[in-house]
């Protein structure tokens, strides 16, 4: 496990633009880069063994389910919801027609997205989950050969 020192020093690395820090995490190779979210904003995205896997964010294997952040998104607004949870509370209310009210306001999916807003949120988790969490050796760049311009 990562000495306190060297949670800081993934948190320092990790907080400033293009940043990265690779870690090896419960026989995973994390690798954690930060990178433009929308607009200026910037956020932390966790590579598992250098894959983001589509498919892990509805339907979430374990790596996902574990590395990545989880995220619950309502199906209505929250006005919606409010005017919802009004209507189950009304007296004489038919019981089918109370719990679709109540069903509206309390309708949800949940969501395994690889970014995370802060590096400190990222690191609090990775040490609440994982048994075993060190620094990784860098990946070497890949140089391919090319052909010169003719």
């Amino acid at each position: 496990m990562l000495t306190k020192d060297e949670w800081k020093k993934v948190e320092v690395r990790l907080s400033h633009p293009y940043g990265r820090v690779e870690l090896a995490a419960d026989g995973h190779r994390l690798t954690c880069e930060v990178r433009p979210y929308k607009g200026l904003r910037f956020c932390i995205v966790v590579f598992i063994d250098g894959v983001i896997d589509g498919k892990w964010m509805n339907d979430p294997a374990p790596p996902a389910r574990k590395f990545w952040r989880e995220r619950k998104q309502y199906l209505y607004s929250a006005a919606k919801r409010a005017e919802a949870r009004a209507q189950a509370k009304k007296r004489g209310m038919p019981a089918d027609v109370r719990e679709f009210w109540t069903g509206v306001a309390e309708a949800f999916f949940v969501m395994f997205v690889p970014n995370w807003p802060s590096a400190k949120g990222l690191c609090r988790h990775l040490r609440k989950v994982c048994d075993e969490v060190s620094l990784a050796e860098p990946a070497p760049a890949r140089i391919e050969e090319t052909t010169p311009c003719e």
